[in-house]
């Protein structure tokens, strides 16, 4: 901080502007009575470009003749209007922009604040300079560094300046825990929003407003935060205002699930939109798992910030980015030509080559991107997003850290079912077949100690084939018995490695068909099974479903030698067969699954919630342990913590993912 004159008292907030400022050139000029501007003082980020002598007290003096002549040209015009200036650097041999905001502080003192536009990065205040709304930014403390244009032209002519001022000092009485609280949270990346807000004096609004209150970021840090002050209008009352932070994600400001669902019933009821090409770019973090593990859950949200900020900064007028999941993002992009969809997709990609800062330490993220267009590859989300999805698959397998656009092959549609058949039959010959782990997440600590096994079949002719396509093929021609044999196996190799190698032991469940389970021999093969891979036999799960009990003895004594063994005993989709609660009390079985049409109905059916209660009270009251599938929203998880189910999977916690990702994700590091 420089100063040239001792009496300036007067000047003290104008002094405090300036040193606040933490990335503007800001000069304060006095005018004198000869109509010369004199040096008041100065914060130490002016260019070296502009400057003459520092030594001056003089401004023709003190900036450079090139930079006085187009500044004499502004100060002198209306102020509070901010314009652009062009400086050539003769030691530097470059042209150097300035965006110059002058502001009036008194009759005969001005500020005039200098910003260099950078070619390769954003000034993070220049969007709200011109913002319709009044915008006032603060430091980390809650001072006023800045007020845009548009809230010094409504402020009156006695509180004309709120820079250097306490904002919560500002705030009637009734309104200052409240925005002290979101202040707290903004400043750790979160972007929240207030629906009644007051300023003592009816300082910007004699009526309570809408505030939004945003973090600041300069080099990638937030030093400070924005205080949008918008029309109260903006919202018809509490409900709607309401609505709308029920979008937004809370972790890091950015639109949620649930507007990325509204958002495209939108864009499909416009009738412009109605020929109009829309881009799904899902976006997955690689082994985001393994950074909450070894950072800590606070750590990982302020990595999980950092990262959305990035992306968000990436977007433009015809693209919205949403937070889809724990770690998926998904970006909307209007009308984009393929030019258009590959620059963004590697702007993502080159966004992440530069490390994030947290304790003094860098840490990489990278990630893999999938692709699906509208209306080429479908147009409702379900099918663009499971497309996408499939594609970003692609990209993990080959590689990571690419995209791939989704591609007919991806969705392993086989010209007739002979020839899947014929391929289905040779697919453990050639090595196609693997497993897939999803975990199941313990609700009341977070813990994890069991999976679910998933077949997954990458063919060499057709790529990778879904589930719901080859299963059915493999049930009515018998080969599901062989490829159970296989998966059963796997399984049991997997167990006796990650043993060997001292990692922790989980329980593994494995989806056992109708037609292996009542083999004769299918006991016994469990239990030849684990003696040859010398593996605990609690540490295996035989799932079942409910087509599987038809036979009430051969069910009881097939059970019965599965409980003999110790291994655990499953009923997948429960609730959706005839005899649910018949066999609950005859059968030996340990846990019960709650079918994920229930959970994906919670919100929506008081019926379903009556029925999931119910099962969750009979399954405790029976000794049975209870898991819920098909998790994708927090709210599912309050519902079903309230009640007191044991465990959950979906996609809020992870997709399944391969047994080497699982491996890396959650036994090593």
């Amino acid at each position: 901080m420089k100063k040239y004159r001792d009496n300036v008292a007067q000047f003290a907030n104008y002094r405090q502007m300036a040193m606040l400022n933490p990335f503007d050139a800001v000069i304060c000029l006095k005018k004198a009575n000869n109509g010369e501007f004199e040096i008041v003082h100065y914060n130490d980020k002016l260019p070296f470009s502009v400057l003459q002598d520092v030594k001056a007290t003089k401004a023709d003096q003190f900036f450079t003749k090139q930079c006085w002549q187009q500044l004499l040209k502004i100060v002198q015009q209306e102020f509070n209007i901010a314009r652009k200036m062009e400086l050539y650097s003769e030691t530097e041999q470059m042209k150097k922009t300035f965006a110059v905001s002058v502001q009036q502080l008194e009759a005969s003192l001005i500020a005039v604040i200098l910003r260099e536009e950078q070619k390769d990065t954003k000034p993070y205040l220049q969007f709200v300079e011109q913002h319709v709304c009044p915008v006032l930014t603060t430091d980390l403390q809650g001072h006023i560094i800045h007020q845009n244009v548009a809230a010094t032209s409504v402020l009156s002519s006695e509180h004309h300046s709120l820079i250097g001022l306490d904002i919560f000092s500002l705030l009637e009485c009734n309104y200052v825990n409240e925005v002290q609280l979101l202040f707290a949270k903004s400043i750790e990346g979160a972007t929240l929003d207030m629906p009644k807000c007051l300023f003592k004096r009816n300082l910007l609004s004699s009526e309570p407003f809408y505030l939004r209150i945003h973090p600041t970021y300069f080099n990638g840090e937030i030093i400070g935060v924005h205080f949008f002050v918008k029309d109260p209008k903006s919202f018809i009352n509490d409900h709607d205002a309401f609505y709308y932070l029920a979008l937004k994600d809370e972790l890091t400001g950015i639109w949620n699930r649930r507007a990325f669902k509204e958002h495209w019933l939108q864009h499909l009821n416009d009738n412009q939109n109605e020929h109009q090409q829309a881009t799904i770019i899902l976006v997955d973090i690689d082994r985001f798992k393994k950074f909450n593990e070894s950072l800590g859950e606070s750590k990982g949200d302020e990595l999980m910030r950092m990262f959305s900020h990035r992306l968000r900064e990436l977007c433009y007028a015809k693209c919205a980015l949403y937070r889809y999941n724990s770690d998926e993002f998904i970006f909307i992009l209007k009308d984009a030509t393929i030019d258009k969809i590959e620059q963004l997709a590697n702007s993502i990609l080159d966004s992440l080559k530069q490390p994030f800062m947290i304790d003094e330490q860098e840490y990489f993220i990278s990630v893999s991107i999938g692709i699906s267009l509208s209306p080429a590859d479908g147009k409702d989300i379900e099918t663009l997003v499971r497309k996408a999805d499939q594609a970003l698959f692609s990209a993990k397998e080959h590689g990571r850290s690419h995209y791939r656009y989704y591609r007919d092959d991806m969705t392993n549609v086989f010209p007739n079912e002979a020839l899947m058949e014929a391929h289905l039959r040779r697919a453990i010959e050639f090595n196609e077949l693997s497993i897939h782990l999803q975990p199941q997440m313990n609700l009341n600590d977070n813990s994890i100690n069991s999976f679910e096994a998933l077949l997954r079949w990458n063919n060499r002719k057709f790529g990778f084939v879904s589930p719901a396509q080859f299963i059915p093929i493999a049930e009515a021609t018998g080969l599901i018995v062989e490829i159970g044999d296989w998966i059963i196996n796997e399984v049991c190799r997997y167990q006796k490695e990650w043993s060997a190698k001292g990692y922790r032991p989980v329980r593994i469940a494995i989806n056992i068909s109708p037609k292996q389970f009542r083999k004769e021999n299918f006991a016994r093969k469990i239990k030849a099974t684990l003696k040859k891979y010398n593996v605990a036999p609690q540490l295996i799960e035989v799932e079942i479903t409910e087509s599987s009990m038809t036979n009430v003895h051969e069910t009881y004594s097939i059970l019965t030698e599965l409980k003999q063994l110790g291994v655990y005993v499953s009923v997948d989709d429960f609730g959706t067969g005839y005899s649910s609660l018949s066999y609950l009390k005859r059968y030996p079985i340990d846990i019960i699954k709650i079918d994920q049409s229930f959970i994906a109905d919670i919100e929506k059916d008081d019926k379903n919630e009556a029925i999931i209660k119910a099962i969750i009270s009979m399954s405790h009251n029976l000794g049975l342990e209870v898991i819920a599938e098909g998790i994708e929203e927090p709210s599912q998880v309050a519902f079903l913590k309230r009640h007191r189910c044991q465990k959950g999977q979906g996609y809020l916690y992870n997709k399944p993912l391969p047994v080497e990702t699982i491996v890396a994700q959650y036994f090593v590091g």
